[in-house]
């Protein structure tokens, strides 16, 4: 039996709607070098070019390999873009003073570096 495309709308509408209901708010920056540097959690080992190095999210539910739907909140289009990324959390941050220091590749996705510091406002939710 088929299930009409009607409640395949509905589901699809209520399960995004809850997606950002648990997103959690942040902040975010930019490391030029994080997709070529080794990690914390990985070493010399390449894990792509979409990641993200944080202290405070390694410290609390989240650990290494951990992936992150980030979107930033702020105005469209400057600087954010509209767009979400999936991160991976490689490493930790030291001093970052942000909630998550993205590489620039995952940065330039979602954001356009506009301002001085480039910290932009996200909000994130664990990828199942």
């Amino acid at each position: 039996m088929a299930i009409p495309k009607t409640i395949c709308l509905i589901i699809g509408v209520v399960s995004t709607l809850f997606s950002i209901a648990l997103a959690i708010p942040g902040t975010a920056s930019f490391y030029y070098n994080l997709s070529h540097a080794p990690t914390a959690c990985y070493g010399n080992t390449s894990q792509g070019t979409l990641l993200a190095a944080s202290d405070s999210l390694l410290m609390n539910d989240f650990s290494c390999g951990t992936l992150l739907r980030v979107t930033c909140t702020g105005p469209v289009p400057q600087p954010c873009t509209g767009k979400s990324v999936v991160v991976k959390i490689v490493s930790d941050c030291p001093g970052c003073g942000v909630t998550m220091d993205l590489s620039k590749e995952a940065f330039s996705i979602i954001a356009t570096p506009v301002t001085v510091e480039n910290i932009i406002k996200i909000d994130y939710v664990k990828v199942s």
